[in-house]
């Protein structure tokens, strides 16, 4: 038998965990959860651009949307948050004129050039739905520069 002061001690304790758990709750229900790293805005044109993405092997080489190699090729989520579309296209057209030394001109990577402005176009519209939220590692971050 417990005497009169553990008891009561024991029913005081009782209610602190009860009031800890309760609290715990509320603060974990009450929370919103963090944004994810990357989301994918397709339209059915980004939609067709993936399957052309898979066709051209380019996860051969790259990571979208978690799947593909890493450490090959730049990871391409949130490529459509830190490239515009036409941006995009450019590079699908001609890619060494932006990215001079470039893969993509059939050396490494496919060359992008044999594709028609139809496949181009759906495969911009895929790489531009691949965005990422400010969390992620692929997010743009500015680059302050020095006054000269």
């Amino acid at each position: 038998m417990l005497k009169r002061g553990e008891k009561i001690m024991f029913i005081f304790a009782g209610i602190v965990v009860i009031a800890a758990i309760g609290r715990g709750y509320q603060q974990f229900t009450d929370l919103d959860p963090a944004p994810p790293k990357h989301f994918y805005a397709f339209d059915e044109l980004g939609i067709v651009g993936h399957q052309v993405y898979r066709k051209m092997g380019c996860n051969s080489c790259h990571r979208a949307m978690g799947t593909g190699e890493v450490g090959v090729a730049p990871v391409l989520d949130g490529v459509g948050t830190r490239r515009d579309l036409e941006w995009l296209r450019t590079y699908l057209t001609d890619p060494g004129t932006l990215v001079p030394g470039t893969a993509h001109y059939g050396e490494l990577g496919p060359d992008f050039r044999l594709l028609g402005s139809e496949q181009r176009e759906q495969l911009a519209a895929f790489l531009s739905g691949l965005r990422a939220n400010p969390n992620s590692p692929n997010y743009p971050v500015k680059v302050k520069r020095e006054p000269e």
